[in-house]
This record gives C-alpha cells, structure tokens and sequence, in this order.
C-alpha cells in the first residue's frame, strides 16, 4: 500500500485541482446526472480561472492528498465569512472532499476528513458540517459512519438542475 501524505494547496497546485477536481467530480455524478448539467459544472467550477478565485479567498483552504506522489484526491474548507452558509464563527464547512476512483479503499477521505478535524481544532473551531446529494447512500453512510448528524437541508444547483443536499454536522 502506497503511503498518503496531505499537503496544503497553494497557487502553483491549481492545475492539480483543476484535473482532480473535473474528474473526481464527473466519476461520483456523471452516471446520475445529464450530460449538459454535468459540463456546465465543471465548466463553472473546476476551470483554472474558477480554481485560482477560490483557492485565493480568505479562510478557504485547499488540502491534496497524495498516495505516493500521484494527486488520488482533494478537499476544500472554509471557515468564518467563507462559508456557503452562515453556521457561526465555530464551524468548519468541507465545501468539497472528493477521491478518485482509482484509490478508494486506501482510507483517503477517512484522512482527509482527520486533516478536517485537526484543522478546525488548531482555528479553535467547534464544528464541522457539510452538504451531501441527498441520492448519494455511500457518501451519507461514510459521514455517518465518522460522526456527522443530518441537521438541515438545501439546495443544491448542478448545471440547470436543482437537487437537494442534507446538511450533516459532527462536533468536536
């Protein structure tokens, strides 16, 4: 097994989150959503002038996780006024966590969402909540599966489709 390292992104990884993030992305929804929606989105929010906004926003954070030296996954924090959703100075929100197929099982997003946690300790944060597609099972078991509670709902716009996301919160 190939040993994984998370590093904080910067600037000079955008190209790594451009690519991770499109293909994450399209291999998690792609078989349940339209075409069209799916390349709106990716168009909207993985190219690298949409990457480079984001990763420049003050209180967000991009992480990658490395198995090896090959890119396997990433994720996207935010916190204070970057939040999509007011939840209050002690949250944390994982905006998104996403592994490529290729290295699921290897426990990646069970150590992104440890990175997650230590993160939000070292802010003096009390919380951690996130959006999850209300049809995706296995994302809602894992969540479950590390602590995170349903505590709301909304709405989540893919393409021209409006979809609906629980909102799961754990406290530390």
């Amino acid at each position: 097994m190939k040993s994984i390292d998370i590093v904080r992104a910067c600037e000079k990884d955008v190209a790594t989150l451009c690519s991770l993030g499109s293909e994450t992305f399209s291999e998690t929804f792609a078989g349940e959503n339209s075409e069209e929606d799916m390349r709106k989105y990716n168009e909207e929010h993985f190219s690298e002038k949409a990457v480079l906004g984001e990763i420049s926003v003050e209180n967000s954070v991009f992480f990658i996780a490395y198995a090896g030296k090959v890119p396997a996954a990433y994720m996207k924090v935010n916190f204070l006024s970057a939040q999509t959703e007011e939840q209050g100075s002690d949250s944390l929100e994982i905006q998104r966590i996403y592994v490529l197929s290729a290295f699921k099982g290897m426990r990646i997003g069970s150590a992104l969402l440890r990175t997650a946690e230590e993160f939000a300790v070292e802010l003096g944060l009390k919380k951690i909540w996130l959006g999850v597609w209300e049809r995706n099972e296995k994302a809602k078991a894992f969540y479950a599966h590390h602590g995170f509670e349903r505590f709301g709902e909304h709405v989540f716009v893919l393409g021209d489709d409006r979809q609906t996301d629980f909102l799961l919160r754990k406290f530390l």
